[in-house]
């Protein structure tokens, strides 16, 4: 169990399991987080990261075990009752309507009103405030999603997020459709995030971006908790030993085989745009 301090984490998950019929998703498993830290949540698929983040979200309820939310216990019935608490997922796919502005997408559901109007300035300038909290003033609140890149589109995301004064972000595969580019445009936007107090639960598989941005991590393995520490501390061997069970010695290793008959011969081929013949 994790033992509790006077100074109490941000979050903390004890005890937590979930079946879904004869299959354990989550045996008795433990997660803390820090304020203003990243914790990447590690394991294979079907490790349990979803489980415990959608439990964390309220979409899935656990069998058993306990939440604390800022030391108060913390059981959120529904996604929205999490958000009201602080707690933001941004999925792998994107929730955004393309058709709307960038200003709509953040307000959505959050629209400000005074008798019976929408405060539209008002509005508009709580989403340049959350733009400008992460540096990206570029993006017009004005412009359509439909226009903006992958990588705009997730800042989008986070700046919803920021509006809806999230205290824990969740990101799942937040670079899995990036460029290298805008993988390091987020990776700042994160640090900017950790300065402001933001904690951040970062589910990758890409290990090597994990070293690099999380302070802690939690290794899940079927559905068990298997390891947590500071990522400083550990190899990119060990995070991958501790995932698969067991150590890796050649990543690549080369397989024996044998070579067949040809199946496909060719000989002096040529084309009018072709410079040499080809021979295969």
């Amino acid at each position: 169990m994790i033992q509790h301090r006077s100074n109490p984490s941000l979050l903390r998950m004890e005890g937590v399991s979930k079946r879904f019929g004869a299959t354990c998703a989550l045996d008795n498993v433990d997660f803390e987080l820090q304020k203003g830290e990243v914790h990447a949540l590690l394991g294979e698929n079907g490790a349990g990261k979803s489980t415990l983040v959608k439990i964390l979200s309220g979409a899935v309820r656990p069998d058993s075990g306990t939440i604390f939310l800022e030391g108060y216990p913390f059981s959120p019935s529904s996604p929205l009752d999490s958000r009201k608490h602080g707690i933001s997922m941004i999925y792998q796919e994107l929730n955004l309507a393309p058709h709307l502005t960038v200003e709509e997408n953040i307000m959505l559901g959050r629209e400000m009103h005074r008798g019976g109007f929408i405060r539209q300035k008002e509005m508009r300038n709580k989403v340049r405030k959350a733009l400008e909290l992460i540096r990206h003033t570029e993006i017009s609140p004005n412009l359509q999603v439909k226009k903006l890149s992958v990588g705009a589109r997730q800042v989008v995301e986070i700046a919803r997020a920021l509006v809806e004064e999230a205290k824990i972000l969740v990101m799942d595969e937040p670079t899995s459709s990036l460029s290298q580019e805008d993988s390091e445009i987020l990776f700042q936007i994160i640090k900017r995030l950790k300065t402001q107090g933001v904690s951040i639960i970062y589910i990758s598989h890409f290990l090597e971006e994990v070293q690099k941005v999380a302070d802690r991590h939690t290794v899940l393995r079927d559905g068990k908790k298997i390891h947590s520490g500071n990522t400083s501390e550990v190899s990119l061997e060990d995070l991958i030993q501790m995932m698969v069970g067991r150590k890796i010695v050649d990543m690549f290793p080369k397989i024996p085989h044998e070579t067949g008959d040809v199946v496909l011969c060719l000989d002096g081929l040529k084309g009018k745009r072709m410079q040499a013949e080809v021979d295969l």
